[in-house]
């Protein structure tokens, strides 16, 4: 065993970090060992090393971790970039380095205290690590936060309840405390500290056989989720509609044949984002036809579109859209999508003419500044729209105050990804439904259309890849949660924790060298 010692071969521990976080996620989802899957890592910082090897190590199994989980991204360039194999690879690449600076990032910091504290640095991992996840929230170009290390347990039900006091990052928060401890195990395996590692085991399981527990909610309302499956067009036709008249007839009798099944009319219905435009207000024909679908369903009737704002330059922009119209076919309410894609729906450089091959068929969006709240047939409700789903905070307005939105919505357009990735957008998606204790109805052009109930349980699916309708049961909701009355004050905490940590460690190690001379 002491052929395979950290201190001989710590590159060798990164690495396995690396691959069981990949595995702790979509797919094959092994939600247990993300509970583990650092504690190799940070065994090996524990260790008096070079602040450059420190970050290395971490930089390592960031890279494992990114490019295990985040592949598809290949498949999107290749696909709707058009982008060439070598240039398809070379923009995951990039990414994959860009996004591994965080967790060697991470590393340094854990270590660097290390140096100091030793193994009492261990009690500041989770610290360091939510710090930083709050970090790659914001930066670069408007944050990536995609697959947290929370999302990792998401699945479990009896795991994932906290997320309703501390959000997602308190999810992290106590999935690396519980790496930690097997790391300080792992360092010192002493009957002592094998004693919190069984206390955490017991308190696992028991949380585990309590998700199967919960209270089943009564759901009076219900709603038709349309899954339209559109085929994702390669290049923005804007006069789809106009050549594809069979398409949107298909949808509208898709629609009317589902409410027409029902004892009464649905509270709501709601088709997706769309790779196609709905020019909803500048449309006439578009207009009335979305106008009489929703009188003759009798029922409120949410769709994405595509709107067009002018802006202080006399232009008129795209915005990403959502309309709903009331059972008399009125308009009550439109959310312009606040959190765009960067080189996806705009350009964080500008025109920048080395950027602009890679995306070239990338569109000048513009953000809302609204966060919508909107009275429908159940309740008050919000939607947010595909990428907008991993923004914890973003979500979290939506809810605030006395007449937050009671029921939240989520329309997206998966067809840009694949099946993992439109698994791993789910479970996302899941987390704000605990956080903020509300019903998820998420409709989507090619799947994962579902129902998520507060607590996280999907309790109605559709199958992916397939034009259908899923009929969905929910109640609204005014419960406001402490994740929604404080939003994110831990990770806060955690920053202002690791910066006067790191500044109480450098001024000691100044004294100390001034002491010496």
């Amino acid at each position: 065993m002491a052929s395979l010692s950290p201190l001989r071969y710590p590159t060798v521990y990164a690495l396995l970090s690396g691959v069981l976080l990949v595995l702790s996620f979509p797919r094959p989802q092994l939600s247990l060992l993300a509970w583990v899957a650092l504690a190799p890592l940070l065994v090996v910082l524990m260790q008096n090393r070079a602040r450059w090897r420190l970050f290395l190590y971490g930089y390592v199994a960031g890279v494992v971790f990114f490019g295990g989980t985040c592949y598809w991204l290949y498949a999107t360039m290749r696909t709707y970039g058009h982008l060439s194999s070598v240039a398809s690879a070379g923009v995951l690449l990039l990414f994959v380095l860009v996004e591994a600076i965080f967790f060697g990032l991470f590393a340094w910091i854990t270590g660097e205290l290390a140096r100091r504290w030793q193994m009492r640095a261990l009690l500041l991992a989770p610290v360091a690590w939510v710090a930083v996840e709050y970090l790659r929230t914001h930066i670069p170009v408007g944050g990536f936060p995609w697959n947290l290390l929370g999302y990792a347990v998401a699945p479990v039900i009896g795991w994932v309840q906290p997320a309703s006091y501390v959000g997602v990052y308190g999810l992290s928060f106590l999935v690396v405390a519980v790496n930690m401890v097997a790391a300080l195990y792992w360092l010192a395996p002493t009957r002592r500290n094998a004693v919190p590692l069984a206390v955490i085991a017991v308190v696992l399981f028991a949380a585990w056989l309590a998700g199967s527990q919960l209270p089943t909610l009564p759901t009076p309302a219900t709603a038709v989720l349309v899954q339209t499956n559109l085929p994702q067009q390669e290049e923005f036709d804007p006069q789809w509609i106009q050549k594809h008249p069979d398409e949107l007839e298909g949808l509208e009798e898709l629609t009317r044949a589902a409410a027409r099944k029902l004892e009464s009319p649905p509270a709501l219905v709601v088709w997706p984002e769309m790779p196609v435009s709905l020019y909803f207000n500048h449309d006439p024909v578009i207009r009335a036809r979305m106008i009489s679908l929703a009188q003759s369903l009798r029922s409120h009737f949410l769709t994405g579109i595509v709107d067009y704002k002018p802006e202080a330059d006399g232009r008129y922009y795209p915005r990403n859209s959502a309309v709903l119209l009331t059972a008399d076919g009125d308009l009550i309410g439109q959310y312009d999508k606040i959190h765009l894609v960067p080189f996806g729906e705009y350009l964080p450089f500008g025109r920048v003419k080395w950027i602009e091959p890679l995306v070239k068929e990338v569109s000048a969006f513009r953000p809302g500044t609204n966060y919508a709240v909107m009275p429908s047939g159940a309740g008050r409700l919000s939607v947010f729209i595909c990428y907008e789903a991993i923004f914890p905070a973003l979500v979290r307005r939506f809810v605030e105050g006395e007449t937050g939105a009671e029921l939240l919505v989520n329309i997206s357009n998966d067809g840009w990804f694949d099946n993992t990735a439109a698994t791993q957008h789910l479970n996302m998606a899941r987390v704000r439904a605990v956080e903020t204790r509300r019903y998820l109805l998420r409709a989507t052009n090619t799947g994962i259309t579902a129902v998520i109930d507060p607590y996280g349980r999907i309790i109605a699916r559709a199958p992916a890849h397939r034009r259908t309708v899923l009929i969905a049961s929910f109640a609204p909701q005014s419960t406001r949660t402490w994740y929604a009355r404080l939003g994110d004050w831990l990770p806060l905490l955690c920053a202002l924790a690791i910066v006067a940590a790191l500044g109480r460690k450098f001024w000691m190690d100044k004294l100390e060298a001034a002491l010496s001379q």
